[in-house]
């Protein structure tokens, strides 16, 4: 889940002996505290990760860094420090890090209502920041959601005023990522039935059910589909299977349709592992020079969290299961197993067994070319 106000959270990990062991012993049981969970035994195949899709503060680079090693995660995109208030701090913190982690910079798009100045500014705004070193801009779920303008109207994603922002972004070369709307079942009724309901009741603020406050889910994705057609040169990085991994068949069609988007998987895998592997084998394979790999891990201040909740402080075991379950669907064939964020969803899912050289395209290569990372020396 992201949001732009998520700003106090930490984690660490560790890989271990495990690290050496074959897919051919990929599952054990392994007691974390006081409950036996399926354990993968193994490394991604390729040895080395890039997780497109984290998020971290100034005060955690180090145990970001850490949990990365212990890992296999080579480099981290910290994905949307939002406003100059928490982006130029932080690109000052990690500055002596830019070979592991890159940093995307987010407009506070409450300016929209609060700056009468804000359409004309943001393009320059952009300009500073990536020669501060943002590797790509961020937009966050309240752009089409929540946002609005000094005459306090909801602004679409395919706004026209927005337009410079989109257009200085091509200009500069820079990755554009949206963050658009959410779970189907945040749109849904908030009641016990909702399958959600622990997630959602964790987090009151991520539904968006009321009709008379919140627009319809597909129009919102439509508008993001839309600037994405307008703007062909810009590559589009669509955070959690761009917002749709409930139905990747329609997914599939939008990258069919749309070859400048992007989709990264992070904390969408209990979405992706509900359809059946022969699905999830095609949709990899057909997209697998698009979709790139990420855990919406949380690295802050105030405590841990793992893609969606709730905060804590885990345990070096569960921080090394969390990773690992990500390994299983991807490299295994196993069937019904528990997904790594289980309060998004009381259900198992199943591995989707992908060749190792689409493995290499997911797991490094694709995010390595799309953010042009041998600029940072990242090797």
């Amino acid at each position: 889940m992201e949001t732009s106000s998520r700003r106090s959270f930490l984690k660490k990990a560790g890989m271990g002996a495990a690290a050496g062991l074959s897919l051919g012993a990929l599952c054990r049981a392994e007691k974390i505290g006081e409950k036996e969970e399926p354990f993968l035994s193994a490394r991604p195949i390729t040895g080395k990760v890039i997780d497109a899709h984290c998020h971290i503060d100034p005060e955690s680079i180090k145990r970001c860094i850490e949990t990365m090693d212990n890992n296999l995660i080579h480099y981290g995109i910290n994905i949307g420090m939002t406003g100059d208030e928490s982006f130029y701090p932080f690109m000052t913190a990690a500055k002596p890090y830019q070979n592991r982690i890159g940093t995307m910079y987010a407009f506070d798009w409450s300016l929209m209502k609060n700056d009468p100045d804000f359409f004309s500014k943001a393009p320059d705004m952009l300009t500073r920041a990536v020669e501060a070193g943002a590797i790509g801009l961020k937009s966050f779920k309240d752009l089409g959601l929540m946002a609005r303008d000094r005459d306090d109207a909801l602004v679409h994603i395919d706004d026209p005023r927005l337009f410079p922002i989109w257009e200085r972004a091509g200009a500069l070369n820079i990755i554009v990522a949206f963050h658009t709307t959410d779970p189907k079942a945040f749109f849904e009724p908030w009641n016990p039935q909702n399958e959600r309901w622990k997630e959602l009741e964790l987090h009151p603020g991520w539904s968006f059910a009321d009709r008379s406050k919140y627009p319809p889910r597909d129009a919102v994705l439509q508008q993001r589909n839309n600037v994405i057609r307008r703007f062909p040169r810009i590559k589009f990085h669509c955070c959690h299977v761009a917002n749709n991994p409930e139905d990747i068949k329609t997914v599939s069609k939008w990258m069919d349709e749309l070859p400048n988007l992007y989709a990264d998987i992070a904390a969408r895998l209990g979405e992706l592992g509900r359809h059946s592997a022969k699905d999830g084998q095609a949709f990899f394979t057909r997209h697998q020079d698009r979709i790139l790999f990420g855990t919406d891990r949380m690295f802050f201040t105030g405590g841990d969290i793992q893609g969606a909740g709730p905060l804590k402080r885990f345990t070096k075991e569960e921080d090394h299961w969390f990773y690992q379950v990500h390994w299983r669907y991807l490299q295994s064939h196993d069937k019904q197993f528990e997904h790594p964020v289980p309060i998004q969803g009381d259900w198992k899912i199943d591995a989707i067994g992908l060749d190792k050289k689409i493995l290499e395209k997911i797991y490094w290569k694709n995010a390595y070319q799309l953010f042009r990372l041998d600029r940072f020396g990242v090797a």
